[in-house]
C-alpha cells in the first residue's frame, strides 16, 4: 500500500473497528458477541500499529504525506498532513489506549458500547493531529470531546453524569468562540486550509490585523481550555477523578496533549505566534507549580492524580511555548519541542500507570481517601491481586514522576528544565519554578504512598473483596506493560530523544556534546529534589501546612468562574498579541 493509504490506517482502522464492535452489539449473542467484539477492538487499536511501522521509514527524514481527500481544491477540501509530529502522537495515542483498553476488561466499563466509543475516541486523536485545516480540526476536536464526554459518564460513580455535563457545557462553550476565531480568519485570509491562511496573513495591516490577532486569541484560548492550562483547567479534576480508570488513564496521558500538539501547526502560520507561545509558556510554568499545590492539598486519591496531570502538562506547555517562541525550525526550537514531546510521552506512560494501579488499589479497597485507607497491599492480595502488582505499578509509577533515576520522569524532566535554562525568555526563572514544582510532586506521593502503608494505627475500615467479576490478568498486563516502558524508556531516553528530534526536523540531535542524562550534576540535582519533596511533606502534616491545604482544597469553585476565566485568559492573549504586534 501507498503511504497515502497507510496515513489514514490510524483514523479508518478504528472507525473500522467501531463498526465491527457495534455488529457485535446488534447481531450476536454470548460467547460469539464477545469473540466478534474483540475482534473490532483489534483491528482498531492493535492494527494500525503495523501502518505505523511502514510509515516510519517515510517520515524519520523530515518528509510528511500530504494532500487533500478527494483531490479538491485545498480551499474546500479536507487538507491533511501526516508527518513526524502526527506519526509521534499516534504512537503516544495507541501506546496508552491499548494499555487501558485492557485493563478495562479488569477494572471498569466493558461491553461492545464501551469498545466502540473508545475506539472512535482514538480516531478522532488521529484526526485532530492530521488535519491541515481550521474547519476539520474543530470537528476533529467535537468527536474527540463527545466521545470523551460519554466515556466520562460511563462510570458508576455519584457525580460521573455531572462532571460529565461540566466537560461538556465547558467544551461547547469553548468551542462556539473557536468557530468565531475560525469564522475571522476566513474572512481575512478567504482560506481554511493552513497553507491558504499562511499565504493571506502575509500582508495584512490595520483593521485586518486586528482581526487576526483576535481571531488566533480566540482559537488559542478555546484549545487552552481542552489542555487544561491554568485558569482554564476547572473542568478536569471532576471528570478525571469520576471517571473510569482506563478512561482517566487516556484522558490525562493522550486527551489533553493532542491538541498542544496540533496548536503548534497553527502558531506558526503567524508572523505573532511566536509571542503567542512565550506567553503560553510563562502560563504553563504558572500552571506547573500551581496546580502541585493543589494536588498536595486533595484527600481523594484520584482528584490528586488529576491535579498532578495539570501541574505535569505545565510542565509540557512551558517548554512547547518556549519552542514555538525561538522558531520550530530553528536548532533551539526543534531541541526544546522535542524535549516537550518526549515528556509528553513519558507522562502518558507513567500517568496512565498511576491512574490504572492507583484505581485497581482504591477498586479492591472501596476506599478513596488518602487520610484513612492504609494497608492497601495486603488488600490487593486478598482481592486477587497475589503479588500486589498494582503496589509495583504505584512505585514505579511514582518514581518516575517525581524524577527518580533511571526511570522515564528523570530524564524528560531533566531534558526540559535544561533546554529552558539555555534557550528559553527568562529561562532560569522557568527553571526554577519548574524545580520547585519537582519538590512538590515528590511531596505528594509520599503522601499518596501512604494508602499502602501497614495498618498499623488501624485507621482503615474493613474493606470488602472484590466484587468485580473482571479477571485480574488483563490489568496485571497492562500495569506491567506500562512499568517496563518506564524504565526502558529512562535507560534509552539518549535514544528516543534523537529519533524525536530527526521525526521533527529530518536531522538527528542530541543535547550538547559531552551531555549525559546521568551525570553527577543530575544526580544530585534529583537527591536535592526529592529531599526538599521529604520536607514540603513534612511542613504539610503539620497544623499549619494542613490548615492552610484544607483552605486551598475547599476554596469555592463554580460554572460563572469557568467562563470568567476563558474571557480573561482570552482577553489577556489578545492585549499580549496586539501590543506586540504594534509597529
Amino acid at each position: 500500500m501507498s503511504p497515502e493509504g497507510l496515513a489514514f490506517a490510524p483514523v479508518l482502522l478504528p472507525l473500522l473497528g467501531a463498526a465491527i464492535v457495534f455488529l457485535a452489539k446488534a447481531f450476536f449473542r454470548g460467547r460469539g458477541a464477545v469473540i466478534v467484539e474483540y475482534t473490532g477492538v483489534f483491528t482498531g487499536l492493535y492494527l494500525p500499529w503495523l501502518a505505523l511501522i511502514f510509515l516510519f521509514p517515510v517520515v524519520i527524514n523530515g518528509s510528511a504525506v500530504t494532500g487533500v481527500i478527494g483531490h479538491w481544491n485545498s480551499g474546500v477540501g479536507i487538507s491533511y498532513r501526516f508527518d513526524g509530529l502526527a506519526w509521534m502522537v499516534n504512537v503516544l495515542g495507541y501506546t496508552l489506549g491499548g494499555a487501558a483498553w485492557l485493563h478495562s476488561l479488569s477494572s471498569g466499563p466493558k461491553g461492545p458500547s464501551f469498545s466502540a466509543i473508545f475506539l472512535i475516541q482514538t480516531a478522532a486523536l488521529g484526526a485532530t493531529i492530521m488535519t491541515a485545516d481550521l474547519f476539520n480540526l474543530f470537528v476533529s476536536l467535537e468527536v474527540l470531546g463527545i466521545s470523551s464526554y460519554i466515556l466520562v459518564s460511563s462510570s458508576e460513580k455519584p457525580g460521573a453524569a455531572l462532571a460529565s455535563f461540566s466537560y461538556l457545557m465547558v467544551s461547547s462553550t469553548a468551542m462556539v468562540f473557536f468557530l468565531l476565531g475560525l469564522f475571522g480568519l476566513y474572512r481575512i485570509t478567504g482560506s481554511l486550509s493552513y497553507e491558504g491562511i499562511a499565504a493571506g496573513l502575509g500582508h495584512l495591516d490595520g483593521n485586518a490585523l486586528a482581526t487576526a490577532v483576535i481571531s488566533l486569541s480566540l482559537l488559542v484560548g478555546a484549545i487552552a481550555i481542552r489542555v487544561a492550562v491554568m485558569p482554564l483547567y476547572g473542568w478536569l479534576p471532576d471528570a478525571h477523578a469520576l471517571a473510569p480508570h482506563a478512561v482517566s488513564a487516556v484522558l490525562s496521558g493522550v486527551l489533553i496533549k493532542t491538541p498542544l500538539f496540533a496548536l503548534s501547526r497553527i502558531l506558526i502560520l503567524f508572523p505573532i505566534g511566536k509571542e503567542a507561545g512565550q506567553l503560553m509558556s510563562y502560563a504553563g510554568a504558572a500552571t506547573a507549580l500551581l496546580a502541585v499545590i493543589i494536588a498536595l492539598s486533595q484527600k481523594d486519591v484520584k482528584r490528586l492524580l488529576a491535579y498532578h496531570s495539570i501541574s505535569q502538562i505545565g510542565y509540557i506547555v512551558c517548554t512547547w511555548g518556549a519552542a514555538v517562541a525561538v522558531g520550530i525550525g530553528t536548532k533551539a526550537g526543534t531541541l526544546l519541542m522535542a524535549a516537550a514531546f518526549l515528556h509528553a510521552l513519558f507522562h502518558a506512560v507513567f500517568k496512565g500507570l498511576l491512574f490504572l494501579s492507583i484505581g485497581s488499589s482504591v477498586d479492591a479497597a472501596g476506599e478513596r481517601d488518602v487520610y484513612k485507607l492504609r494497608g492497601a497491599v495486603s488488600i490487593l492480595k486478598r482481592s486477587g491481586d497475589k503479588a500486589a502488582i498494582a503496589f509495583f505499578g504505584f512505585l514505579v509509577g511514582a518514581l518516575s514522576i517525581s524524577a527518580i533515576p533511571p526511570f522515564n520522569g528523570f530524564t524528560s524532566k531533566t531534558a526540559m528544565t535544561y533546554l529552558l535554562k539555555y534557550y528559553g525568555q527568562y529561562g532560569s526563572v522557568l527553571y526554577w519554578i519548574l524545580t520547585i514544582a519537582g519538590a512538590g510532586t515528590a511531596a505528594s506521593f509520599i503522601k499518596l504512598s501512604r494508602i499502602y502503608w501497614p495498618d498499623k494505627e488501624k485507621i482503615s475500615t474493613v474493606f470488602p473483596e472484590r466484587t468485580d467479576s473482571g479477571p485480574v490478568l488483563p490489568g496485571v498486563i497492562a500495569i506491567i506493560f506500562l512499568s517496563v516502558l518506564c524504565i526502558l524508556g529512562g535507560i534509552f531516553t539518549p535514544l528516543i530523544f534523537k529519533t524525536v528530534t530527526a521525526l521533527l526536523s529530518g536531522k538527528s540531535l542530541t543535547m550538547g556534546d559531552g551531555y549525559s542524562f546521568f551525570s553527577t550534576g543530575n544526580l544530585l540535582k534529583s537527591l536535592y529534589t526529592a529531599g526538599a519533596g521529604a520536607l514540603v511533606f513534612l511542613l504539610a502534616t503539620g497544623n499549619a501546612g494542613s490548615a492552610l491545604l484544607k483552605k486551598v482544597r475547599e476554596r469555592p469553585r463554580s460554572f460563572q468562574g469557568l467562563f470568567v476565566s476563558y474571557a480573561l485568559a482570552a482577553a489577556a492573549m489578545a492585549g499580549w498579541l496586539l501590543y506586540h504586534a504594534a509597529p
